[in-house]
Parts: structure tokens; C-alpha cells; sequence
């Protein structure tokens, strides 16, 4: 069988199959970190996997985003992804969406999502990604790369959001300088965590910043607290 090596995991076996392929997982933005999350949430046999991205493949893509060639360049991503996952596993359910994510689609999108991957480099489009699932109570996975450095971060209704720490405070960069190596570590850490979700939540990164130290191959942990002054937190107290 084609999980038979996942299934001997006393963390999954048949039991966590089953939950797996039961489950709907969205990634946002199917480049250099999401390309990583979206294959290896796809080996896993997570049934129904939704990508979102409006991006067309360009030729600067091509040293980290390993899901597209150079006969793809000028080709959607989001339809590219698609049609390449489901010839690595014909057994999951794959929905392309070649669009911007926007206040006005948002809830058509990510509404009927289990868990959210995010794998953007905008601040913008984070914000509004965190602030819809701590809306509507979606756990979220949220991932970033600079250079030789990453960072991988949960995000419940109950921990320390982007917010909290003051992330929606910065601005979105023109060009974020990203070595493939690295962002391959953190996307994967990103399927990971959200697998982990699926199977029942054991060791997530909760009010926890994991970082990753590509230059001198070392991981930390950083405990972040919940502000109780946050502004997306707040919003869902009003609801």
C-alpha cells in the first residue's frame, strides 16, 4: 500500500490515515515555501488539498520553487501544482485556484478549510490570512525565509498570533532574498506541523517561534505570549 511506511507510525497508523485523507488543508501561495508543503501534504494522503496563488511562473522562481521547469515559465502556478500533485498521488482531491487572496474572497476560499498553510511573502495577505482564521477558529500555519533563516509558527485562537508580536507593524519587501535549501526546510516543517494537526495536536509550535539557522544549522525556540491588546484576538471576542 502507498502508506504503508506512515502507517506503521504509532502516531498515525490506520486510525490516522483515515484522518488524513479526511481532511481539508489549504495552502496559500504555492512558491518556494509552499511548493515543499504542498508535495509532502500530498505524499501524506491528505485528501483534499486547495492551493491559491495568482502567480505565473517566472525564471527567477526557478532556484527554489522545485514544482516548475522552464518549459512552465509564463504558466499558472496554482494549475501547475494541481496537475503535478495529482500524477504524484491520484488518490487525493486537488482545487487550483489561480487568484489573489482579498477581503472579498477570503471567506469563499478558506471557509471550509481544517487547517490553513500560509506561504506568502506579504505582510499584507499574512495579516489578512491570520485574521480570518483566528476569526472563524481555523488553525493556521504560518512560515517565512530570509536568507539563510526561517522560522515556522502555529496560530490558534488561544496562543500568540503575528499581531501579538508585532509583525502586521512592517512593511512587505520588493524582493526577499531566499536560498532554495532553506526554504525547502522551513515549507517542510510547515506540512509537518500541519499533520501533526490532523492527528490530534501532539508537540504543535503554539505560542512558539521554531527559527531556523541555515549557517550554523541550529534551531531555537522562542515562548511568545498573547496580547490581550491584540486587535485580532479582540475582533473575535466581539463575535
Amino acid at each position: 500500500m502507498r502508506y504503508d511506511r506512515q502507517i506503521l507510525m504509532a502516531e498515525i497508523g490506520i486510525e490516522g490515515q483515515k484522518k488524513l485523507g479526511n481532511s481539508v488543508v489549504t495552502v496559500v501561495g504555492c512558491g518556494g515555501l509552499g511548493a515543499p508543503a504542498l508535495v509532502y501534504l500530498a505524499e501524506a494522503g491528505v485528501g483534499t488539498i486547495r492551493m491559491v496563488d495568482g502567480d505565473m511562473v517566472s525564471e527567477s522562481n526557478l532556484n527554489r520553487q522545485f514544482l516548475y521547469w522552464e518549459e512552465d515559465i509564463g504558466k499558472k502556478k496554482a494549475d501547475l501544482a494541481a496537475k503535478k500533485l495529482k500524477k504524484m498521488n491520484p488518490q487525493i482531491c486537488v482545487e487550483p485556484l489561480s487568484c489573489y487572496l482579498t477581503e472579498e474572497n477570503v471567506d469563499q476560499i478558506l471557509g471550509s478549510s481544517d487547517i490553513v498553510v500560509d506561504c506568502v511573502d506579504s505582510v499584507e495577505t499574512r495579516i489578512l490570512v491570520e485574521r480570518y482564521c483566528l476569526a472563524q477558529d481555523i488553525f493556521l500555519v504560518e512560515g517565512a525565509v530570509h536568507g539563510f533563516y526561517g522560522y515556522v509558527m502555529d496560530i490558534s485562537r488561544e496562543t500568540a498570533c503575528l499581531e501579538c508580536i508585532g509583525y502586521h507593524l512592517g512593511k512587505s519587501p520588493a524582493l526577499v532574498p531566499a536560498l532554495g535549501a532553506v526554504v525547502g526546510v522551513i515549507g517542510c516543517l510547515q506540512a509537518v506541523e500541519a499533520v501533526k494537526r490532523i492527528l490530534g495536536g501532539r508537540g504543535l509550535l503554539l505560542g512558539t517561534i521554531l527559527q531556523y539557522d541555515g549557517l550554523s544549522c541550529e534551531f531555537d525556540k522562542i515562548e511568545v505570549e498573547k496580547d490581550p491588546k491584540c486587535r485580532a484576538h479582540m475582533s473575535c471576542r466581539e463575535e
